[in-house]
């Protein structure tokens, strides 16, 4: 029996970042989940069987977790940076931080000081754990000592388990550079373990970054894959210079083994283990490392592919192993609109989820050249991951056909990945129950803008916002028969009204495309039939939105389109 599917990119549209999986045993089905900043309700739930289809089932955080998690506080493009889903001991667990915390409005809000504390002494860092992926969600339980943000769980196959995560380099050698740290965590109180190892008992630092000069190693994520643990890091910051490198170590025995055996390594080659501060170890060494780089990294980057590339920003993955599809990653990127200019590219919707099939290869040969034939590898040894093999990429479209004596995986790139021919069509008064509102502000209700061109019809009563951050916005609504309009660019905001209004009672509609917001009006047509109501409606009024791009605006968010009563 031969059945194929076809898994279209991006798997998730609209801003969808940092997206963390798993195959589910017991559902049998991948739980995937990404970051959601100062939305809420946040942390969304989807599953899937085969990739192509995804279902939203549920949200970890709801507006009473949101108010524990202190998220009516924080700033523009805080709130709920990079989870990590994993299950652990039976319990679904997600790890996560909480960034840019307004400590003053906090307290000034009701917050208490003991909240604020146990928040801050976590540097934001938080578990929530669930039996059941339809929540409730218990916790926030805050990670008290963790550093910095992306923190990954990992349990080994020793039962040990680990919490590691990014933070600035205590001694940088460069701006940006940051090193990724771990310890052992009791996952039934969520507290650190002393792992009692000569060189310290405290976090141990296991990477800075794969290149010279290499910024923001972050998003770390452990393996076991065979005899080995491998280490996955986002590089370059999630923008052009985006990548995703692979590390491993060698630990038949488990991690926590591992490091003894570096540690041992090291002293019997008469070198010491640099102390970070005290009672924190590194090992980085001069002479050897406790991990090792695949010197084919990147695995997976679209920086390389120059400004012609509508897809950039690509890395943040995860890994999965599907019982029957095999390996693939989910990963982040961006589509990017070309701007006026002469390698202008501007990014509207934010960073969406991606997915690849991975798999694992040995080099025909050794690094050395040492001319003795094939390089040795040894049963526990499955290789390095290779992402879209034969491609070198993310696919628009991967072929996925299954039959009785195996797989094929084919991936396809289109001629381009940016800009759908017909306007999607987003009303934001059509009374919808999957909105969300960003920190606790109930007064808009917004939904994510997931493709361009969108057609957006302004509602009879109330106002139509498109929101990139609170300095960034544009606000259309009906007075009588004319538009009115207002844009905010930081400090600079604009007013305006235009006469809209026809004899039929045909609504106008905003359609934004092409850095432009249009305001549109097709007399006898609705702006349900959005195609035709774009293809012959009149044009009213044209607004430069780059001012909603996030090269514009900075941040991390993609637009929103939301209601005002």
């Amino acid at each position: 029996m031969t059945t194929t599917i076809t898994i279209a990119n991006p798997i998730l549209h609209g801003m969808h970042p940092d997206p963390s999986w798993i195959w589910d045993d017991d559902l049998r089905q991948i739980v995937l989940v990404t970051s959601t900043f100062e939305l809420v309700p946040g942390l969304p739930i989807y599953v899937s069987r085969d990739m192509a289809h995804w279902k939203h089932v549920s949200d970890a955080i709801d507006e009473e977790l949101a108010r524990r998690l202190l998220i009516p506080f924080v700033d523009d493009s805080g709130g709920v940076y990079a989870p990590t889903l994993r299950r652990i001991r039976g319990k679904y667990v997600i790890a996560c931080t909480i960034a840019r915390i307004n400590g003053r409005k906090a307290i000034a809000e009701g917050c208490s000081q003991a909240e604020l504390d146990a928040a801050q002494a976590a540097e934001g860092n938080f578990v929530l754990e669930s039996d059941s992926i339809d929540g409730p969600w218990r916790g926030p339980f805050w990670i008290e000592g963790a550093e910095g943000i992306d923190p990954d769980i990992f349990e080994d196959g020793d039962g040990n388990v680990y919490w590691t995560q990014t933070r600035p380099a205590v001694n940088p050698q460069w701006e940006g550079q940051t090193e990724v740290w771990t310890q052992r965590i009791n996952p039934e109180t969520w507290t650190f373990v002393d792992d009692g190892l000569p060189a310290g008992s405290g976090k141990t630092v296991i990477w800075r970054g794969y290149g010279v000069e290499a910024v923001w190693a972050e998003a770390p994520h452990l393996y076991r894959v065979g005899d080995y643990v491998y280490l996955m890091t986002a590089e370059g910051g999630t923008s052009f210079e985006h990548s995703e490198m692979a590390m491993r170590i060698y630990a038949p025995h488990g991690l926590l083994r591992a490091f003894e055996a570096y540690e041992r390594e090291v002293s019997e080659l008469g070198e010491c283990i640099p102390q970070v501060r005290d009672g924190e170890r590194c090992y980085l060494g001069t002479a050897i490392r406790a991990f090792h780089a695949d010197k084919k990294n990147p695995i997976l980057t679209h920086r390389h592919l120059g400004l012609s590339e509508p897809l950039q920003c690509v890395g943040h993955a995860d890994l999965l192993l599907h019982p029957e599809l095999g390996w693939w990653l989910v990963c982040l990127g961006v589509r990017e609109t070309r701007g006026k200019h002469d390698g202008e590219l501007l990014s509207y919707l934010g960073r969406e989820s991606f997915v690849a099939p991975v798999s694992w290869e040995h080099n025909p040969a050794d690094w050395k050249l040492d001319g003795n034939g094939a390089s040795y590898t040894h049963e526990g040894d499955p290789g390095w991951p290779v992402t879209c093999a034969g491609l070198g990429r993310l696919a628009d479209e991967i072929t996925v056909t299954t039959e009785d004596d195996g797989i094929a995986i084919e991936p396809r790139v289109k001629s381009s990945l940016a800009g759908d021919v017909e306007p999607a069509l987003v009303d934001v008064a059509d009374g919808s129950t999957n909105d969300v509102v960003v920190r606790d502000e109930r007064d808009v209700s917004y939904r994510r803008i997931a493709k361009l061109p969108t057609l957006m019809p302004i509602p009879m009563s109330g106002s139509l916002v498109i929101r990139q951050n609170s300095t960034h916005y544009a606000v259309f609504s009906m007075h009588g028969t004319d538009v009115r309009y207002e844009t905010v660019n930081g400090d600079d905001s604009q007013a305006g009204s235009v006469a809209a209004l026809r004899a039929d009672g045909t609504r106008p509609a905003v359609l934004f495309d092409d850095n432009r917001l249009l305001v549109i009006v097709a007399e006898g047509l609705d702006p349900a039939d959005s195609s035709a109501f774009v293809s012959r409606g009149q044009v009213l009024l044209s607004i430069d939105a780059r001012f909603l791009s996030t090269e514009w605006a900075g941040g991390f968010v993609g637009c929103m389109a939301g209601f005002m009563a």
